[in-house]
């Protein structure tokens, strides 16, 4: 199409000139036009409602009326760009209103130029951004106590490997202290998490259609640690129990146990559709029930979640007459674990892996060996990279 059919479809310059002027007038953004000297030449509706000032009283007077002293330099600064041709986008700023009270906004200001191309002044557009600067005032204050939490948290998750590397070394005389220990941490962990809790509601309840995606993305991660945490009391006050408990050993049923654990688990079952399968031919055999299926729910458990990605987790129980034990036996087809590492997987907190790709907090397997301890019994297993797990737990035939 040539030039001049495209001039005989477009619309006339007036209509064009109005079709503007109406964009300008149903702004919600004020729009000001002014002279290269700072004289106000357009004053649009929504500039009379930000700045108070009706366009008759201010179009012809300078724009420094609504700049505050201190202010100035920044719009002399700004005339100066824009008589080099540029545009300033984005410029946050403070303004004065004509009641004298002072608004925050955000200014972006472009170049005007004449039909010969030459800047003879500039537009301005403002925006209130108030109501957003004390939002991200306020998010930005909770998220700054959130995280000193969280900090705190991690201190006490240092603090508690730490003293864990030397009560181990310890262990076998130091026993109650250990037990002590945990259970206190377990307990003193609750208050952060409790300000975790709290600030996350805080910004679910009052801040979040107002948050932008990095205080979107600050909210799921203290939503991440506070979720963390509680799987890790949780997880530590189970092992506090399971430690302090009188075993009372008594003849149990294998395959009701397993109904109990099979019940426990469903949702991971369901979700990763596992095959669990406990054989038949279990050896007559005494333990606490409790503690029996603490111990058979974690390392269920455990099999079911440690598998490569697009693996159907197959979970085989069961159990042969090893005297003077009963040995239960948990074989798996999961991702394996490498020989070094099979005395350090039953230490509290130990981990192979990231949470990122399989979640836990390196509690649980401390303890299903704290739980066979108690019952007098003893944990191990057999393993290989890639080959699957088959980890044994050894109950006394009889109590001793």
């Amino acid at each position: 199409m040539s030039d001049a059919q495209v001039r005989t479809h477009a619309e006339p310059p007036e209509a064009v000139s109005a079709r503007l002027a109406a964009i300008v007038a149903s702004s919600d953004d004020a729009i000001v036009s002014k002279t290269l000297d700072g004289i106000v030449r357009t004053w649009n509706p929504a500039a009379e409602r930000l700045f108070g000032y009706a366009a008759a009283e201010i179009i012809g007077q300078s724009i420094t009326k609504i700049i505050p002293q201190d202010r100035l330099s920044e719009e002399t600064e700004i005339l100066r760009r824009v008589m080099r041709g540029e545009r300033v986008d984005h410029f946050e700023t403070l303004r004065r209103r004509k009641d004298g009270t002072l608004v925050d906004i955000s200014l972006t200001v472009s170049p005007v130029k004449d039909p010969a191309g030459r800047i003879i002044g500039a537009s301005k557009i403002a925006r209130d951004i108030s109501e957003r600067k004390r939002s991200r005032a306020e998010v930005d204050r909770l998220l700054l106590l959130a995280q000193a939490e969280i900090e705190e948290r991690k201190k006490a998750e240092e603090r508690v490997r730490e003293l864990n590397q030397d009560l181990e070394a310890r262990v076998r005389t130091r026993t109650a202290d250990l037990e002590a220990f945990s259970y206190t941490i377990a307990h003193d962990l609750r208050a952060p998490l409790r300000a975790i809790h709290r600030f996350s509601d805080l910004l679910l309840e009052d801040y979040a259609e107002r948050l932008d995606d990095e205080g979107r993305d600050y909210l799921t991660r203290l939503a991440g640690g506070a979720a963390r945490m509680d799987r890790l009391i949780a997880d530590l006050l189970d092992f506090s129990r399971v430690a302090r408990a009188r075993s009372e050993p008594r003849p149990v049923n294998l395959d009701e146990i397993m109904e109990d654990v099979r019940d426990s688990l469903a949702p991971e079952i369901l979700e990763k559709k596992a095959k669990l399968v406990v054989l038949n031919g279990i050896p007559h055999l005494r333990a606490d029930k409790v503690l029996l299926t603490q111990v058979l729910r974690n390392l269920v458990g455990n099999a079911i979640k440690f598998v490569s990605a697009g693996t159907i987790p197959e979970v085989k129980v069961s159990a042969e007459a090893r005297a003077p034990y009963v040995r239960l036996l948990i074989q798996d087809n999961g991702i394996g674990i490498s020989p070094e590492h099979h005395q350090r997987i039953f230490q509290l907190f130990e981990r192979l892996h990231g949470t990122d790709a399989y979640p836990g907090t390196g509690v649980g397997l401390a303890i299903v060996k704290k739980a066979a301890e108690r019952m007098n019994g003893r944990v191990g297993l057999e393993s290989q990279i890639g080959r699957g797990s088959r980890f044994w737990v050894d109950v006394p035939v009889e109590s001793r």
